[in-house]
Parts: C-alpha cells; sequence; structure tokens
C-alpha cells in the first residue's frame, strides 16, 4: 500500500456528457467519493461554427476563470494537468504516483478544439491517454475512471469486485 495526500480533485470540463454517458461517469465519481472529494466543473462549450480561435478563446477564459476560483478556494498547492492528446503517456501505475501524492489535483479538459495556450501554460504537466485523439466526454470517463483505477491500487484493493 502506498500512502495516499490526494484529498481534493477538481475536473474541469467543457461541455456536458450525453446520456449514455452520464451513466457511466456517474458512477465512477460516486465511486471516488469514498475516497476523495470530487468537484467537477462542467464549462458551457461554444459552437464550433464560430471558428477554432474565437472558441478557444472565449472557452479558454470560462477555464482561467474557474481556475482561479478553485485556487481561492484551496488553501493548498494546486497540480494543473491538461489531458491532452500530445501529452505524457504514463502507465496507470505512474498515474498512481504522481496523482496521489499531491494533495489537491484539478483535471482540465477542453472541447473539440482544444485547450487555451494560456490554460496550457498554467499546467504542471500535460497527460495523454494514448495518441488517440478522444472526444471531451470519453476523455473525462476515462479520467475518472483511471483516477478511481489510482485509489484502488494504492490502497492494495482488487480493482474488479
Amino acid at each position: 500500500m502506498m500512502e495516499v495526500h490526494l484529498t481534493r480533485v477538481d475536473l474541469v470540463v467543457v461541455g456536458t456528457l450525453s446520456a449514455e454517458l452520464a451513466d457511466a461517469c456517474a458512477d465512477y465519481e460516486r465511486r471516488l467519493g469514498r475516497y476523495v472529494k470530487l468537484h467537477v466543473h462542467e464549462l458551457k462549450s461554444e459552437p464550433t461554427a464560430r471558428g477554432e480561435q474565437v472558441v478557444l478563446r472565449s472557452e479558454g477564459a470560462r477555464m482561467a476563470e474557474q481556475l482561479d476560483r478553485i485556487e481561492r478556494q484551496v488553501a493548498d498547492t494546486t497540480t494543473i494537468v491538461v489531458l491532452d492528446p500530445a501529452g505524457a503517456q504514463p502507465t496507470t501505475e505512474q498515474l498512481v504516483e504522481r496523482w496521489l501524492a499531491v494533495r489537491h489535483l484539478v483535471l482540465v479538459i477542453g472541447g473539440s478544439m482544444g485547450i487555451a495556450r494560456d490554460v496550457r501554460a498554467r499546467a504542471t504537466a500535460t497527460v495523454a491517454f494514448g495518441r488517440i485523439t478522444l472526444p471531451h466526454q470519453i476523455a473525462r470517463l476515462v479520467a475518472t475512471e483511471q483516477l478511481y483505477r489510482c485509489f484502488r491500487i494504492a490502497r492494495g484493493e482488487p480493482y474488479h469486485y
């Protein structure tokens, strides 16, 4: 068993979940509640027809405002991780070591156009769940599942039950 320091996770995501994925995410979010305080912040997505630069600027401004609010609320140092296909590809065991060793973790998932440069600049790390581009809704599901798996591994608990 590993010592777990993580006490709070903020998940900052652009867009809402489809009905099909909402149940799966809700299940992992509920399971995570046994281990950590999880706060999900769903931000409004922009219509892609407005163009990439407009969308990134608008969504980026909302992300930056949300990150500012979170950092004001939390006394602990905040570790911001951007989830993006261009990031590092750690194993689940490496995520256990990196994510559970901090006290406050913020995972940022952009919308269909990605994440604004200024938001990326605030990140401590950028993580990819492989080189494929996942729809942001599926990335949210994978992120919550991996967090849950990390806690189970760190505590020496079986994953499947």
